[in-house]
């Protein structure tokens, strides 16, 4: 009884990692989030991954008629371009919300600790930021000045 209660905590969890890796998915990808999501996308199961993401944007709906690729493009269609990232990440990692088998890599922690973790700071550079640098007004004479005796 202990253990399935963990392993329904463990899956809470990872529920609610996956849903906070959603909500936050940025406008575009970072190098490394794209590579993390293709390495997501190569380790689906392409017979399953359309099943899954549709079954969880239907919701359950035992009355839903369409396939899961016509739920899937239904749902593109209506996102805004600001959702299209999230979506991403929605086909993507899905299939990775279960807990992995013995050996398997954990997409979703990964995916978890490159898009949950705090932004790094710009390194800064010699100059203050926000301070103009003066320029020196130049002068019309190209010829030096001539200190003169008195």
């Amino acid at each position: 009884m202990a253990e399935q209660a963990r392993r329904e905590e463990l899956r809470q969890t990872r529920k609610a990692a996956f849903e906070r890796i959603l909500a936050n998915a940025p406008l575009t990808f970072s190098a490394v989030q794209l590579r993390m999501l293709l390495r997501a996308l190569v380790n689906l199961d392409p017979y399953t991954f359309a099943d899954d993401v549709a079954e969880e944007i239907a919701g359950g709906d035992e009355n839903h008629q369409s396939t899961a690729e016509e739920t899937l493009l239904a749902a593109i269609d209506g996102l805004g371009d600001e959702k299209l990232t999230g979506f991403t990440l929605r086909l993507a990692l899905t299939s990775h919300v279960a807990m992995p088998r013995q050996g398997e890599v954990d997409i979703l922690a990964e995916a978890e600790a490159i898009f949950l973790q705090p932004p790094q700071p710009k390194k800064a550079s010699s100059r203050k930021a926000g301070k103009p640098t003066p320029i020196k007004a130049t002068s019309k004479k190209s010829a030096p000045k001539k200190k003169t005796a008195a």
